[in-house]
């Protein structure tokens, strides 16, 4: 297939490209290291990537010294070398996943452009950037948003490969959809090979094109993604044996097909997922359904439709289930309410054109909602009371102005007064930064009780060089790296509970830590002994009902020495 629109961007084009990205960076990068790190997602991946560099060690990722073998290395040499660059904080360590957002966002205007036209590349950059879930994960320092923007690059270096009739342009399609499978499988496994390949496989079968599976195509492929995966997997192998074994069984295989990992959703979890996480341009799936189901399947649309159905029902047979795993699928999703969008706004007799006002109108409701619980908590979900109530009197000025604004959106939408496309989609992009700086606002909020950060700060007046931290039954991820220990905290835990760290890992197999560093896990039994007969200051952290029982095993009444809501730091000197 070729290109729809190959003809060269006009001036205006170009002006509506980079005031798009500007608009872009800034919504990605406003106060993206205002909000504490969240536990345990990132405060673990971001301190693996501190000690990467702590132990200049690039093979094994370890957390709190301990070899952690569950996750792929690729993302922490993001971070790491974001730490070298700009110091570690938490600014660095979610620098990868804005920049991979950015890179999805940027993939998706060039892609669509070419394809559908400038107004439907416009509309689906701007839907992919302010629905809730990309948003949200384009701040946060996990894996998927790098994977997903791996996976959208392959899948649309593959596109143009497939369509390609060039073997010059196809090889170097191919190069870029074969190491883009190799890095997303660095990032986070087979699934980042599996995941495209299925949807290439469908298109393909559909078509009953099988043309594009030649040798030379084959072996080019294959030399590229082994070129990329095969070096770290056999550098990790040989030093920490056993290592493919777990990773391939274990946290994927057995993740897909059994609950050994507690993730169990119901069939139609990513159903919600979608209605929420896309929100709010979720409210115009339906409309664009059913025009896609109107269109023949055309080349494009039927690779659109793969793109989104094919990993939407391999998640959803997955008997673990987290909202993030379907973030590759959001860029076709964008797509598809793009060019819906794109035929209402166009035509200003159009009967839709009033489902233009949807978006601010649950917007509006949503947020005199959470007005109305902030002087009526108990209207509120346990989930967000804490939030919502402690905004500052400034926030709540704010919040009631947004809704005037959202107001006037909503009448303007809902009366059809804005008729030109630039106006509608310039409207929108301001009352989108509203939202979004809104929920940016709300989202660093909550972090503070969802993270080790003001522990962390309330603990460090009180230790000293020679202290040895301990954790008591209980483990908060991102602890280390707000403290930056240089020695393992000692972790206290029963011996025989499948998950410690939040981590299974180091439960079932309690490998042994980083060379150089003393035992890093201790029973109760034997931190007893160590409480007892313990030389050098112990300073414990646990929560508030667990004192007790220290002081049943270790015989002593510990001395507080601070306290961050439920957790406890106590000292038996």
């Amino acid at each position: 297939m070729q290109p729809k629109n190959n003809l060269p961007a006009t001036t205006s084009e170009r002006y509506w490209f980079w005031a798009l990205a500007a608009f872009c960076c800034f919504m990605v990068f406003q106060n993206l290291g205002a909000a504490h790190l969240f536990e345990p997602d990132e405060g673990r991946n971001a301190e693996r990537a501190r000690e990467l560099l702590l132990l200049n060690n690039w093979t094994i990722p370890h957390e709190n010294f301990l070899p952690a073998l569950d996750k792929t290395i690729f993302l922490y040499w993001l971070i790491a070398i974001a730490y070298k660059c700009f110091g570690v904080s938490e600014w660095s360590a979610r620098l990868p996943s804005a920049l991979a957002a950015l890179g999805c966002l940027f993939l998706l205007h060039r892609f669509v452009r070419a394809r559908w036209g400038a107004w439907e590349a416009r509309w689906s950059v701007l839907i992919l950037l302010t629905n809730i879930e990309f948003f949200l994960y384009s701040r946060i320092a996990i894996f998927d948003m790098t994977l997903t923007f791996f996976t959208t690059l392959a899948l649309v270096a593959s596109q143009q490969a497939l369509e390609t009739g060039d073997r010059g342009p196809r090889v170097v399609h191919i190069i870029l959809m074969s190491g883009a499978m190799g890095l997303a499988t660095l990032v986070k496994g087979p699934i980042g090979v599996v995941l495209p390949g299925m949807v290439i496989f469908f298109y393909m079968l559909f078509r009953r094109d099988w043309s594009f599976l030649t040798w030379r195509n084959l072996l080019l492929g294959g030399l590229v993604f082994c070129a990329i995966v095969a070096p770290w997997t056999w550098w990790t192998e040989t030093r920490h044996a056993g290592y493919l074994r777990y990773f391939f069984l274990e946290e994927n295989f057995l993740r897909f097909l059994t609950p050994h990992f507690r993730r169990t959703e119901p069939w139609y979890y990513y159903i919600l997922v979608v209605a929420c996480g896309f929100f709010p341009w979720s409210l115009f799936l339906p409309f664009a359904v059913k025009d896609s189901w109107s269109k023949s399947l055309a080349k494009e649309n039927l690779f659109l439709i793969l793109w989104i159905v094919v990993p939407f029902f391999f998640f959803s047979a997955s008997k673990s289930k987290l909202p993030h795993y379907i973030l590759p699928i959001f860029p076709a999703l964008s797509i598809l309410a793009a060019r819906s969008i794109k035929a209402i706004s166009a035509d200003p007799a159009s009967k839709r054109l009033w489902t233009l006002s949807l978006p601010w109108l649950m917007w509006l409701f949503l947020i005199c909602y959470f007005v109305i619980g902030a002087q009526w908590p108990s209207l509120l979900p346990q989930e967000i009371r804490e939030t919502i109530t402690q905004m500052s009197s400034f926030q709540r000025s704010l919040n009631v102005a947004l809704i005037f604004v959202l107001a006037l959106y909503t009448f303007g939408a809902a009366r059809c007064l804005w008729k030109k496309q630039r106006t509608i989609y310039l409207f929108h992009c301001l009352g989108m930064a509203l939202v979004l700086l809104f929920i940016a606002v709300t989202f660093a909020a909550a972090s503070h009780t969802r993270s080790a950060k003001t522990l962390a700060e309330r603990a460090s007046p009180y230790i000293r060089p020679q202290d040895q931290l301990v954790s008591y039954d209980v483990y908060l991820n991102g602890l280390p790296f707000y403290l930056r220990v240089e020695r393992p905290i000692w972790v206290i835990w029963s011996g025989r509970s499948k998950i410690i760290m939040q981590n299974i890992y180091v439960a079932q197999k309690q490998p042994a830590p980083a060379p150089g560093y003393g035992q890093v896990l201790f029973t109760f039994e034997e931190f007893a002994k160590e409480w007892k007969e313990a030389k050098q200051p112990l300073l414990v952290f646990l929560k508030q009902r667990q004192r007790s029982r220290l002081l049943l095993q270790g015989g002593e009444l510990p001395k507080e020495l601070s306290r961050v809501g439920e957790f406890v730091l106590v000292s038996n000197h």
